[in-house]
């Protein structure tokens, strides 16, 4: 067997154990019934908050705690691992968020889904997209690794995906912005970190200008909730804010920065904006 054939061999040796004890974990969770707990209410800045952990909350923890730790495993059998030239690229912390995201938008449509065939097709889908988006970040550990163009590209359009779909389950809960704000802030800032760390600048800046952005959109997203407009297109906005500040910060990193550019990327998310708030999704 050759060492291209090899490396593969391994990686779906591994994608298959952390599939398989995640999705077994899912289904035993669908045959057990946990209490919960809750602790009581409590006044903060004035606003009662009580804080509930339910078995829900084990199971999104527990599958994505099995993918994160499986795909870090992944990463450190890639053939690039060792070599200087890869870490300056990619972090392998950074590797860890797509996937894990994925995960955790998978167990929150299988603590929704009520009917058995809805569970079913939703853990089958489920298994699918967090088995692709631990290959995609596989392959894009390092630009010298074979497909790596391909697979960033579509990382990059899955963390959009995974960002419009968390906010909107996170704006849909209407909770206290106590609750929805470090939810959101959390969420950006790990897009941020993921698409940011392609550009191959140092992790400390790296999470700067991810927490930047995170806090610009956790912001936008506490005056949107004051708007009169749909969980859906309260989403749409703040994933057209990501794209917009993470594609300006990025050619910063870059060292590409222009007037040009920066005219163009208003006047795109200027136009998006207006359509969305047109159209009302």
């Amino acid at each position: 067997m050759t060492a291209s054939g090899e490396h593969q061999h391994t990686e779906r040796e591994r994608l298959s154990v952390v599939l398989a004890a995640t999705l077994a974990s899912a289904t035993l969770f669908r045959f057990m019934e946990l209490p919960s707990l809750a602790w009581g209410v409590r006044r903060i800045l004035g606003s009662p908050l009580q804080l509930t952990f339910s078995g829900d909350w084990l199971l999104a923890l527990l599958m994505t705690g099995l993918v994160a730790t499986g795909t870090f495993s992944l990463i450190q059998s890639h053939p690039l691992r060792e070599s200087a030239d890869s870490l300056q690229d990619r972090s392998v912390i950074f590797s860890l968020i797509t996937p894990t995201l994925g995960t955790l938008l998978a167990s929150m449509l299988l603590i929704r889904a009520l009917s058995w065939p809805v569970w079913l097709v939703t853990l089958l889908i489920g298994g699918v997209l967090i088995g692709v988006l631990m290959h995609l970040s596989y392959r894009a550990l390092s630009p010298e690794s074979q497909g790596y163009t391909s697979a960033r590209t579509l990382l990059n359009i899955a963390d959009y995906l995974l960002g419009f779909a968390l906010a909107s389950i996170i704006l849909r809960e209407q909770g206290r912005a106590l609750i929805t704000g470090p939810a959101m802030l959390a969420l950006m800032g790990l897009l941020a970190c993921d698409l940011l760390s392609a550009s191959g600048a140092k992790w400390t800046l790296v999470l700067l200008f991810s927490g930047i952005i995170a806090l610009l959109i956790s912001e936008m997203a506490w005056v949107l909730g004051y708007w009169p407009v749909s969980t859906w297109t309260a989403a749409t906005m703040l994933t057209l804010a990501l794209y917009l500040l993470n594609g300006l910060s990025y050619q910063y990193l870059l060292g590409q920065m222009s007037r040009r550019l920066l005219l163009e990327f208003g006047i795109v998310a200027m136009i998006m904006f207006v359509l969305v708030l047109w159209i009302r999704p």
